[in-house]
This record gives structure tokens, sequence and C-alpha cells, in this order.
């Protein structure tokens, strides 16, 4: 009996720092990246080149911070169709900060600016799907079209960054191997990661997106929750927005058109499920890799364009039905 409750004990302690949940597709997706990998490098040897591979890191961050994000809004439930447009008008007020005649302002400020600005439009979608109660897509599919409009006619022509300390962060390697926009990627994953799993807002996430009725008579804030996930991604699109013109040195009306496809697929690609409650940002950091590395290989062995765009496609495709099927099995296995 003691060796029983021993063992019991030993596996609890596991589950509680293992990176890996239940049934989890992270281990799945791994192999896959090893696989995917070995092709392309056997095909072109230039893919696993030194400099190839600071090229694919250097290329993670903005997509990442994107991808932690819409993460936290699907989890509930939920989702976020503006988050292209959202880093659309946080880079081009940011590069706009840099263009004022006269004014010098604080690199600091400049990004702090970009981060609110980012939150807020978070908060203002939060609000019209919790407290006005409409459908997430459809809101953030007005606020898509709204900030996409607003971007373009603030930037009618592309806002020139020149100071070379604000490049500098975006393009920056630390000795000469590993990107700083890298580095603070990694920094928003662990941070992430860290609160959905061991902190009451985490748990609260996870609990809302498997069931929002017992969440609510359980005494969980479910509109508070899933208004704060939509500032989380808001957040992040913000983040997106620095790193995007620290790396081009400028913004256009049309940054973040189109991200939205390509962040779906990372994040259901990666196990976050589009019935909410399931998944880890483990396997979304993992699909990232994939899907980024897909990308500069499929350059590298000069693949046209069209096909490129279609095979992400496949991909979404193939990621929603694997979900799919994940969700009914459960509903089987419940039943």
């Amino acid at each position: 009996m003691a060796d029983t409750e021993l063992n019991v004990n030993k596996k609890s302690g596991w589950q509680k720092i293992n990176i890996f949940k239940v049934n989890s597709i992270a281990p799945s997706l791994v192999i896959v990246f090893i696989i995917m990998c070995a092709i392309f490098g056997g095909i072109n040897p230039q893919f696993l080149s030194f400099v190839n591979l600071k090229t694919i890191i250097s290329g993670l961050s903005v997509y990442g911070m994107m991808a932690v994000g819409l993460s936290f809004v699907v989890l509930t439930g939920n989702f976020d169709v503006s988050i292209g447009s959202i880093v659309g008008i946080c880079s081009i007020v940011m590069a706009m900060m840099f263009n004022i005649e006269g004014v010098i302002m604080p690199i600091p400020v400049i990004v702090l600016i970009g981060l609110v600005l980012g939150s807020l439009v978070g908060a203002l979608n939060g609000f019209l799907v919790t407290v006005v109660g409409i459908n997430s897509v459809i809101t953030t599919l007005g606020t898509l079209a709204i900030l996409r409009g607003i971007s373009l006619l603030l930037a009618n022509k592309p806002a020139l960054i020149g100071n070379k300390l604000y490049i500098a962060m975006g393009r920056g390697f630390i000795a000469k191997a590993i990107p700083y926009s890298f580095v603070y990627l990694v920094v928003i994953f662990i941070v992430a990661y860290l609160a959905l799993r061991f902190t009451k807002f985490g748990r609260n996430i996870y609990q809302v997106g498997s069931n929002a009725n017992a969440s609510r008579l359980a005494g969980i804030p479910v509109k508070r929750t899933q208004f704060l996930a939509f500032v989380v991604a808001g957040f992040t699109c913000g983040i997106s927005a620095f790193l995007m013109t620290s790396q081009a040195a400028f913004a256009q009306g049309e940054f973040g058109t189109g991200f939205e496809f390509t962040i779906l697929t990372i994040v259901v690609l990666g196990g976050i499920s589009l019935a909410g409650g399931r998944g880890t940002l483990i396997g979304v950091a993992v699909a990232l890799m994939i899907i980024n590395s897909i990308a500069n290989g499929l350059t590298m062995i000069d693949i046209p364009v069209f096909w490129r765009e279609a095979f992400n496609g496949i991909i979404l495709i193939a990621a929603i039905l694997i979900d799919s099927i994940r969700v009914r099995r459960r509903e089987l296995l419940k039943a």
C-alpha cells in the first residue's frame, strides 16, 4: 500500500514539471520536424548550414509572439482574426513616432505606445465579445477591416525608421549567433507557459475553454477571463509590431496582411483545440519551427510561391481535421 502511494506521489510530482501534458501532440511534432529537416537537408545541404539556421531562427519572433497571444484566445473557446491588423496599426503608429518633426521620442516610450495600443485594441475586442455579446469571429472581422482601413489611411507611403539603436534591437545578434529577437521570443514563451500552467488565471483559461457554463457555476469569472485573453493577444501583437518595424526599419499599411492564416495554422498544428480548453504552448513552439522551416525549405528548393501557399493550406486543413477527430474521440470516451 505504501509503495502504491509512493508511486502515485512520484507520478504526481512528475506531472507537475512535465512540459508535455497527457495526449500532447508535441512529441509527434518533434519527430515530424526532424524528418522534415532530414528531407530538406537531403535535397539541399545548405538548409542545415549554420547561416540558414540563423535565418530560420531570426524569422520566428513575429509569428511566434502572435501565436502565443492567439493561443490564449483560442483556449477560451474564442477566436481573433484581427491580429494581423493589430500588428499593422501598431507598426504604423510606432514608425510615425520616429517621424514627428522637431521631436525626438525615447525608444522605450515608442515601444510602450505600441504595446499599449495593441492592448487597447485587444481590450476593445474583449469588450465587444464579453460585454456586448457579439460572436468573436464577427467582432474581430469587423476590427480587422476597421484597423486595416486606418492603417492604409495613415500610411499612404512607407514610414521610414532611421534610429540605429532601434533597428539593432530587432536585427542584432548575441555573439553573432543568437538573434536578439529569438531571445525575446523565448522569454515570452516561458512567461506565457508558466502563466498558463501554474497560475490561477491559466487554470481559468483552460476551465473556461473546456466548459464555460460549468466554470460560471463554479464561480470562475468567465467574462473577465475571456476579456483578459483578448488583451494578451493585443499585447503580443504590439510586441510583434515592435520586432517587425525594428527588423524592417520601416512600416507600411499592408503590414500584417494575411498573417491570421499563418498564425491559425501554427496554433492548430501545435495542438491548441479550436473547441477550447486543450493544448499547450510547447506544441505551438514546435509547430512554429515546422511552419517557418517549411517556408524556408521550400524557398531553398525553388518551389514556386503559389505552391508554397497551397502547401500551407493543406497543413491547416490537416491540422483542423486532426483536431476535429480528437474532439470527437474525447466526446465518445466521455459518453
